[in-house]
Formats: structure tokens, sequence, C-alpha cells
């Protein structure tokens, strides 16, 4: 009984969470390779938009230049794989000092997520001891975004420009064409990377860390008037949403089999931002909602208005835009934001209730 109170009184967000996990779980077994496929890839962008769920809904930094940090990641492996592989356009016999362990396919895979944390923690490190805060940090989060897409283009001694570097596709830390996984089981690797992301989030957001990010979110002064050090948190939620950002760019690498420049720019910074707002912010759950909701979305439009005609088909980002537009000014707290709203005053009206009928 107390098991089935408990989960009764769940908010409604877990019950979307479940939901979530189970048309996931369903989704590979009653779909095609193409879209088993492409969901892997949605999975990847939904870790990438938790980890600036936890920075933006939960602590109020919004970083509009996270995708630096998923493409770091990604070109970690990318550049590993073309040297392990000997690319024909490689022309450096051996790497420079620095990018030494992507000689090795498990010291590429640690390196893919501790470059993330480091780039996430000097940022953080100079921001936050100089008290950089609100639209000044996002400003350079985004300027930084902008700089790291010319800095790949330019560094094409080991990126390729803006080629791009093509990458053996299914593996997990592989560069091997013979341990490539079929699309099926690369799903559910990829689909188990996605739980353990979202156990972390809920364990962070959940502990005493959680709940001082949320006060730095809240009020930020009325905390340090409390004895505690607001930067050195928000240090280190920077770099925990760093690492995740580049796991999430090691798997969409893997899922989609090559990284370029777009990867760590200004359009996919801007697009996780949207994803979030859309679900809505501060519930991990809205993350989650809103990358699949509009990534899928995007997916059925594209391939409806390039049915229609080749010079159709650039307007399904028009489309598409409406949407976003309708959903954020009708809903401006999310999809998931709005839905716990109704729920929370459901229950408030019937506490009131209650209390009024038995003061009767």
């Amino acid at each position: 009984m107390k098991i089935l109170k408990a989960f009764k009184n769940l908010p409604v967000n877990r019950y979307i969470d479940m939901a979530i996990l189970l048309f996931l779980l369903v989704f590979p077994f009653c779909s095609s390779t193409y879209w088993i496929y492409v969901m892997s890839g949605i999975m990847a962008y939904i870790i990438f938009a938790l980890s600036l769920d936890l920075l933006w809904g939960y602590t109020g930094l919004m970083s509009m230049g996270h995708s630096l940090l998923f493409g770091a990641g990604g070109y970690m492996i990318g550049i590993a794989c073309s040297y392990i592989n000997k690319a024909d356009w490689v022309e450096y016999e051996k790497l420079t000092w620095f990018l030494s362990p992507l000689s090795s396919e498990v010291g590429a895979f640690i390196m893919a997520l501790l470059l993330p944390a480091l780039i996430s923690f000097i940022i953080g490190f100079f921001m936050f001891s100089g008290k950089i805060q609100g639209v000044f940090f996002s400003l350079i989060t985004l300027a930084l975004s902008g700089v790291a897409e010319l800095f790949v283009i330019n560094q094409s001694k080991y990126t390729h420009g803006n080629s791009g570097i093509t990458v053996i596709s299914r593996t997990l830390i592989s560069d091997s064409k013979a341990d490539r996984m079929d699309d099926f089981t690369f799903y559910f690797v990829i689909l188990l990377f996605l739980v353990l992301a979202y156990a972390v989030c809920m364990l962070i957001v959940h502990s005493r860390v959680g709940k001082v990010l949320q006060a730095v979110r809240e009020n930020e002064s009325r905390l340090t008037f409390f004895g505690y050090k607001p930067s050195a948190f928000k240090m280190l939620i920077y770099t925990v949403s760093g690492a995740m950002a580049g796991l999430a760019g090691v798997l969409y690498v893997r899922t989609q089999g090559s990284v370029n420049s777009t990867a760590v720019g200004i359009n996919l910074a801007t697009l996780v931002l949207v994803w979030v707002a859309v679900g809505g912010r501060g519930n991990l759950t809205g993350a989650m909602v809103g990358t699949l909701v509009l990534q899928i979305a995007e997916t059925v439009l594209n391939s409806v208005f390039s049915g229609i005609s080749a010079d159709f088909a650039q307007y399904w980002k028009l489309v598409l835009g409406i949407i976003i537009l309708v959903i954020v000014f009708v809903i401006p707290k999310g999809i998931v934001g709005t839905v716990i709203d109704i729920q929370q005053k459901a229950r408030d009206q019937k506490r009131k209730d209650a209390i009024l009928s038995k003061e009767e």
C-alpha cells in the first residue's frame, strides 16, 4: 500500500519519464532500420539537452555555447579514428603531446570526456571567480562557440577543415570496422548511456549539491550571506555538465559516422536551448520531451516537404519555426512545465477543499 501511495503521489513529470523509457524500449521492435538510426542520434541529443538543463534549468546559467563541449568530445573521437586508421588526408606522422592519448582507442574515449570537462572548468574558473553572470555569461559562451567553429575549420591538419572527419560508426571505443555493431544492438547501448546519464542527473538534483544549485538560481547573494561559495558550486556543475555534453558528442558521432565544424558551432548551441525551452527547463523531463518532439518533428517535416519537390524541401524549417513560436508564446514554461503547473494547481485545490470540508 505504501508503494502504491508513493507512486500515486509522484509528480506528473516522473510518469512522463517512465512513459519515455517504455517508448524507447519498445521503439526498435516496431520500427525500420532508418528510424532506429534516427532515434539513436536523438537519444544522444537528449543526453546533450540534459547536460544543459543541469546548467540552465537548475543553476540559472544559460550557456549559449554548449555545443563547444559537445563538439570537443566528438572531435577527440574523430581525430583518434583518422589517426589510428591512417585516413588518406592525414599527413602527420604522430600526434602532438597534448593529443598523444588519442593514439589509443581507450585513451581517446577518456580524452573525449576529460577535455570538455577541462574546458568547462577553465571557462568556469575565470568567469565565476570574476563574478560574470547573467547575460554576460551567455554572450561570452556564445562568442566562444563561434571562435571554436573557426578554430576547428582553420586547424585542418587535424580536423580536415570544413570537410569533417569520417568515423567508424556503431562502436563505442573501437576504431575497427570488424567491431561494428548492428543498428539494433547499438541503439540499446546508447539507451543504456541515456538511462545512466538521467540517473546521474537525478542524483545530483536531489542531493544537497542540487539544492544549493537551485538556491544559486533563485538568489545567489542570499546564499553567499549564509556562508556558501556559489562560484565553487557553479564550477562543479559546469564541469559535470561539460563531461556529459562530451559523452553526448561521442555517442552522436559514433551513431552518425562523422563529425564536422557544425558540432561546435552556434547553430547547434541555439538548437539545444530551444529543445530545453520548449520542453520546459528545471525538471529534466522537459529536456527529454523537447528534444524528442522537435527532433522527430524535424525528421518528419523534412521527409514530407522533400517528397513534395526539391524546391519545396527548404520550407519545412519555416513550419517548424512557427510550431516552436506557438509553443513558446502560448506555454512559456514549456510543455512539461505547464503540465506540472496544472497538476500542482489541482492538488492545491484538492487540499483546500479537504480543509474546508473539515471546517464545516
